[in-house]
């Protein structure tokens, strides 16, 4: 049953077409008519003329319509818009019924198309592929009818792309071997496309191949807001485009301005998506997924053409690369996709390196007048290149580069830049109207002497640029942070605007510092020409230092709370501060110090404390400062051009008192110092006690003072001025206090005037009136000293050591005293005087007392002191002396109580010298002599006195009882005189004579004053009204004379102790051989007594022959010694 229908449909068939051809037979079979109807089917479905050379009708196998030798030509021209040597268009049956040709499939021979667009920027294509905006209705069925062809196919064509719009010239773009196939699926609604074809060059030949879809488009959106008119059904193209040895040049001279850059060379290889689709003018190529090689670099990306077959297309690339050569990349990329300023720095700064595009976009029109933009990401590896001013080399540089409108960004800089190992960086090169503009800041690291060499360069700061001349020997290394500004192209254009710099563990030797600077760390922050110190700390030497603060640029660079701290060795710290002025061995321990400098760094203004809690120190005059007591200098001052350091204020802080000092001190080569210190009224007791107060405890001083001087001998300097003391009181030793203390000294140039210096001590006063010359070298003192009551034992030195004793010394050994000295009322222990004067004459090593008057009780006293006085041996004395009328009692007292019981008046006369250097004491070194005279006295009843115990030896008490009482009343006595002659504390005499009106002593012998030992010889005789009775006593015997008669006479040994000797009666029969020794002495002198009187008489009697008694003289007329 189904075969049957089959063929009843088949025969139903056949029998349609051949009732069909036999209707049209005439029409069909006749050739004019076939070609002016093919034609005319085909004109009205392309709107142009078209020229064929034969057309040909074929049924079998298929109904088809064969031309040959085809010419169409752009509209209202004769140029030709296509010509192929054969098309085959199989045509749909039913459609010729109605007169209407319509294809089903289409093969075209040997196609050669030109597409042109004019210089108004027409294309020649087919109205239904230009914008929807022109299209009729007409022109939309006859493309529509085009279309409904479902296969088509070209074989070997030609394609020529012609484009005369442009000023600067005609392109054309020639294609071979064109086969292309097109395949139609209205099911699906869309149609296939494989094209492939050639692109010869001088290059060589470029091979395109193209597959995809096309299909309808979406309605395209305005970018204005306003809809076009009816959508048209307009198509989009998606497929694939492969793309070989594409010679960049050739595509770039089609679609780019000229003239083409010859560094633009190379050959494409291409792949990726392609997308074809209607824009808001014309239509928009997309090509996604592009991979391409370049010549040695690797492409991957997307691309875009918008307003295709548009008077001014636009395009978009956006793309990444493998790394490459940055010259290949010059040499590949045109100059006018680069800045023509970049191009310039480029070159002149010799930069070089690798490349990577990480991601770039390329946009940009075809026309020559618009200028082409870059943006996108760029990595640079292995870079070089010349920058600053100074054009500092840099290499092995790597960054990340951001090409941006308008500017260039740089981040993540590594590399070397001349010395520095770049760590980290950043810039950005805005291009502008003036030129390329530079922002760098890079962080490396670096040697300190590269450092310095760098700054030293960048820096200008003239008192900076002066200080990094004077740096020697640098190590250590510097982590700097730099900033670069400036324009590009302008010689000097690039200038340093900042950074920071951090250094690690630096030493350095300067020209300006006494010692090596090490251990130097911190930051320094330079900004706005400005350099700010944080943080920096060091060493210079063992001196630990830490600096803060900021230094402004240019050349009226100033300091703007830059503060020095420094703690270290006290000698050396204070070297470093005074310049050396410091004396050595004048501070000791560790000091603190805290300078803040302000103003212009050419001459700063400083001020600062120096802080010696942990230190000694000596200041001159004042005393030695312990560890551990405070005490504090705070100063302020200057710094020279001359690099001099002037301190105008001075102020020394202590607990308790403050003493200022203004004027100048500078410290340099020379010291010099012009300073005043006014102190005010200070509190003695108020004064710490390592102050030297001189013994002052309590009394209220003020001194005002004015210094003027070069060097560091401080007593080199002239010192002027006033210093006041009133209510002084002072520690006066073993003398006693010294109160009520009043001075007014002037100093003057090289010297003083002592207006007054007034004391008391105890009941003594001393005024003093005096002037000092020659102060600073040996001086000369010349004066007056008075008082109206002194104690005489106050000048007297007492133990070791005295204040009195300690002062002499210091005058002996360094001045040259002359003074008048006036007591209107002096005494000394019990003894007094009255109107003593002397001259005190003072002068290498000698304290010379002399022209030394007064009265005493009964007389006057003269005499002359001698002391040789040097520091820290004993006293060398020579005592010469002169006194009458001074009672004997007076001066026994000084014995102690060894000698007492004796009355009457002295007079003696002599010298005496000794010293202190014996080990035994004063008394061995004694030597001298002295004329003795007592007077008119007694001597008193005492067991223990030799001259008692020889009275109780010859009984005198008792043979005189009832004519005088000696026990009660004492033996009397004329005179006492002798002469005595000290030896090493020896006292020695031969003519000691007592005259009393009983008897006469006559004594010869010495007194061992070191050892207290007496040994004497005493004669004695009866003498006066009682001789007839004392003869009587058995002791005396008779002792010739020569020719004279014997004298009556007992002869004694004293020997012992003087508080307690031993007397020894000698009788005279003991010298029957004759008398010696001091035996003979005492005789002699006393024979000599008795018998001078009586031989002088004798002379003037002649011829008389006295009594046997008449050598006694008598008591009315003692003898003269």
């Amino acid at each position: 049953m189904s075969r049957l229908r089959l063929g009843l449909l088949v025969l139903l068939a056949l029998v349609v077409c051949a009732a069909t051809f036999l209707l049209f037979s005439k029409q069909l079979t006749g050739v004019d008519y076939l070609k002016e109807f093919v034609l005319q089917q085909l004109e009205e479905s392309l709107g142009r003329k078209i020229d064929v050379y034969r057309v040909k009708f074929v049924v079998l196998p298929s109904l088809r319509v064969e031309l040959s030798q085809v010419t169409i030509h752009d509209p209202d021209s004769d140029q030709v818009f296509l010509s192929a040597k054969r098309v085959d268009l199989v045509v749909r049956l039913l459609p010729l019924f109605r007169k209407q040709l319509v294809g089903k499939r289409l093969l075209i021979e040997e196609p050669i198309l030109t597409l042109r667009r004019n210089e108004a920027g027409s294309w020649n294509l087919p109205e239904g592929l230009k914008a929807y905006e022109n299209t009729g209705q007409q022109t939309l069925e006859a493309m529509a009818r085009i279309f409904m062809i479902r296969e088509v196919t070209l074989v070997n064509g030609t394609v020529t792309v012609i484009d005369a719009s442009r000023t600067d010239g005609v392109r054309s773009l020639p294609l071979e071997r064109v086969d292309a196939k097109l395949l139609v699926r209205p099911n699906r609604g869309t149609a296939e496309l494989h094209l492939s074809a050639v692109h010869p060059s001088a290059a060589g030949v470029s091979a395109v191949s193209l597959d995809g879809v096309i299909k309808h488009a979406e309605k395209p959106v305005s970018l204005t807001g306003n809809a076009p008119r009816e959508p048209a059904p307009l198509f989009q193209f998606d497929g694939r485009l492969d793309a070989s040895n594409l010679d960049l040049r050739a595509a770039a001279d089609f679609i780019g301005a000229r003239p083409i850059p010859d560094r633009l060379q190379g050959l494409v290889n291409l792949q990726g998506v392609v997308r074809v689709m209607p824009g808001v003018a014309g239509y928009d190529l997309v090509l996604s997924d592009l991979s391409a090689r370049l010549n040695e670099m690797t492409l991957t990306g997307k691309a875009s053409l918008a307003g295709l077959m548009t008077p001014q297309p636009t395009f978009a690339i956006t793309l990444s690369s493998s790394l490459v050569s940055l010259a290949q990349l010059l040499n590949t990329v045109p100059t006018a996709w680069i800045d023509p300023q970049m191009s310039a720095w480029l070159a002149d700064r010799q930069v070089d390196g690798k490349v990577q595009v990480m991601n770039a976009t390329l946009t940009g029109t075809a026309s020559a007048e618009a200028a082409l933009s870059v943006t996108g990401e760029f990595r640079i590896q292995g870079a070089q290149g010349l920058i600053g001013q100074d054009r500092v080399a840099a290499s092995d540089l790597a960054a990340a580069v951001f090409v941006e409108p308008g500017r260039m960004r740089i981040t993540g800089v590594t590399g070397s830049y001349g010395t520095i190992r770049l760590t980290d960086g950043k810039a950005v090169v805005s291009f502008l109207e003036a030129g390329p503009w530079l922002e760098l800041e890079v962080t490396g690291e670096m040697t300190a002497s590269h450092l310095v060499d760098f700054l030293a360069q960048t820096m200008k700061v003239e008192r900076l640029t002066q200080v990094m001349a004077g740096v020697r020997d640098v190590e250590g290394t510097a982590r700097p942070t730099f900033r670069l500004v400036g324009a590009l192209t302008q010689p000097g254009g690039i200038t340093f605007a900042g950074g920071e710099i951090t250094v690690q563990s630096v030493s350095l030797t300067h020209s300006s510092l006494p010692d090596r600077l090490t251990g130097l760390q911190g930051r320094f922050i330079l900004a706005e020409g400005a350099t700010q110190f944080e943080d920096v700390t060091g060493h210079l030497g063992d001196v630990a230092v830490q600096v803060h603060g900021t230094i402004t640029g240019g050349s009226a660079s100033v300091f703007q709370d830059v503060s020095v701290q420094a703690r270290g060795d006290a000698a050396h710290l204070m070297s470093l501060v005074s310049g050396g002025a410091a004396a050595p061995g004048s501070f000791e321990g560790i000091i603190g110090a805290a300078v803040t400098l302000s103003g212009s760094t050419a001459a700063p203004r400083l001020r600062g404390t120096v802080v010696f809690d942990e230190s000694m120190f000596i200041l001159p005059v004042l005393g030695e400062k312990p560890i551990g007591a405070p005490a504090t200098i705070a100063f302020e001052g200057d710094v020279t051009k001359a690099d001099a350091l002037t301190v105008n204020r001075v102020e020394l802080i202590l607990p308790s008192i403050r003493i200022p000092a203004k004027g100048s001190m500078r410290f340099g080569d020379p010291f010099s110092i012009d300073a005043s210190v006014t102190t005010g009224a200070l509190s003695l007791s108020r004064v710490p006690e390592w102050i030297s107060k001189s013994g002052f405890e309590a009394g209220n001083i003020e001194v005002s003072l004015d210094v003027k001087g070069k060097g560091k001998d401080w007593q080199a300097w002239r010192i002027t001025g006033w210093i006041a003391l009133t209510n002084g009181l002072m520690a006066g030793g073993a003398e006693g206090p010294i109160q009520d203390l009043y001075a007014r000294v002037k100093l003057v140039r090289n010297g003083a005037e002592i207006k007054r210096l007034s004391f008391k001590i105890h009941d003594s006063d001393v005024a003093l009136e005096a002037t000092v010359k020659n102060w600073m070298a040996k001086p000369v003192i010349t004066g007056k000293i008075e008082s109206n009551q002194l104690d005489l034992d106050l000048l007297i030195p007492k133990g070791d050591r005295s204040i009195v004793r300690e002062f002499l010394e210091n005058l002996a050994a360094t001045s040259r005293v002359t003074m008048a000295a006036a007591i209107a009322r002096g005494h000394y222990k019990h003894m007094k005087f009255g109107g003593l004067s002397a001259r005190v004459n003072i002068q290498d090593g000698v304290l010379d007392v002399d022209r030394i008057s007064g009265e005493s009780a009964h007389g006057q006293v003269a005499g002359r002191l001698v002391a040789q006085l040097s520091r820290k041996t004993p006293v060398e004395m020579d005592v010469s002396f002169r006194a009458t009328g001074v009672p004997v009692n007076d001066l026994l007292q000084f014995t102690d109580g060894h000698v007492t019981g004796v009355t009457g008046n002295m007079r003696l006369s002599g010298s005496i010298r000794g010293h202190g250097r014996n080990p035994h004491g004063v008394y061995p070194s004694l030597n001298g002599k002295a004329e003795v005279l007592l007077e008119k006295g007694h001597i008193l009843k005492s067991s223990e006195r030799a001259v008692w115990k020889i009275i109780r030896l010859l009984n005198l008490p008792v043979v005189l009882q009832g004519k005088m009482d000696l026990e009660k009343e004492g033996l009397p006595y004329n005179k006492i005189s002798g002469t005595v002659v000290i030896q090493d504390g020896v006292f020695q005499t031969e003519n000691m004579i007592m005259d009393s009106p009983i008897l006469k002593f006559t004594a010869a012998g010495q007194y061992d004053l070191p050892t207290d030992q007496l040994d004497f010889v005493m004669a004695v005789s009866p003498f006066g009204a009682y001789s007839q009775f004392i003869k009587t006593i058995p002791l005396f015997g008779r002792i010739l004379a020569g020719e004279r008669k014997g004298l009556a006479t007992a002869i004694f040994s004293v020997k012992g102790a003087v508080e307690d000797p031993d007397v020894t009666y000698m009788p005279v029969k003991s010298f029957t051989s004759g008398l010696s020794g001091l035996a003979q002495l005492a005789v002699d002198v006393l024979t000599n007594t008795l018998t001078l009187p009586m031989d002088l008489a004798t002379s003037d009697e002649e011829g008389k022959t006295p009594a046997p008694d008449a050598a006694l003289p008598s008591e009315s007329s003692p003898p003269t010694p």
